[in-house]
């Protein structure tokens, strides 16, 4: 199923964000980049769709690998010289290694198979930092949701499912003992921002 118009220009992609985070989608990702320290050497990104981890990674001479799977973002950051690749993460037996896994903004599409997620971000690196939205315009009935669901969809068509912060911590603490993780949140506002360890 195609995906939406948005994640085929990521000039349209930020004019949604920036609409969606009240123009600032870019502090977004600043308690993420809080928690990158000058130990950590290698960074992968899961789903990145912007390159704005990447240019604070380049800054700090981190290296910095992403994977998506929208072309679009892939050739963009490419052109911007980082190493993406365009890649289904479900699809893949293992990640590449990394002193930090994230994942900004798209927990969500996985939610059916998150377990499994976990599993390969957890085989890949010690730490894992997740941003989820857990207030969404998606969430909402009539025709604000709906419009909002199908701007969304990455290519699994309208998705009605969304965290809330409720729902990810119920789902964080039923995997934990049997994934032996430990998790802590970082903050929380319209995202909630959690670090995952392996204990």
């Amino acid at each position: 199923m195609s995906n939406s118009i948005i994640y085929k220009n990521i000039h349209l992609y930020r004019l949604m964000m920036n609409t969606l985070y009240s123009l600032k989608y870019r502090k977004r990702f600043n308690d993420i980049v809080n928690e990158i320290s000058e130990n950590d050497k290698k960074i992968l990104e899961l789903c990145f769709g912007d390159i704005l981890i990447a240019e604070e990674c380049r800054k700090r001479n981190i290296d910095w690998t992403g994977i998506d799977i929208s072309k679009n973002f892939v050739n963009f950051a490419i052109k911007n010289g980082y190493h993406a690749m365009m890649d289904d993460v479900t699809k893949l037996e293992r990640l590449p290694s990394s002193d930090i896994c994230i994942m900004c903004g798209s927990l969500y599409h996985f939610h059916d198979e998150i377990e499994k997620l976990l599993t390969k971000m957890l085989a890949s690196a010690k730490r894992i930092l997740i941003s989820e939205p857990v207030i969404n315009l998606s969430a909402k009935k009539g025709f604000i949701g709906k419009l909002s669901r199908i701007l969304t969809n990455a290519g699994k068509g309208a998705e009605n499912f969304r965290f809330d912060e409720h729902s990810i911590i119920v789902t964080l603490d039923s995997l934990k003992n049997k994934m032996k993780f430990e998790y802590r949140i970082i903050s929380k506002s319209r995202d909630i921002v959690i670090e995952i360890k392996k204990i």
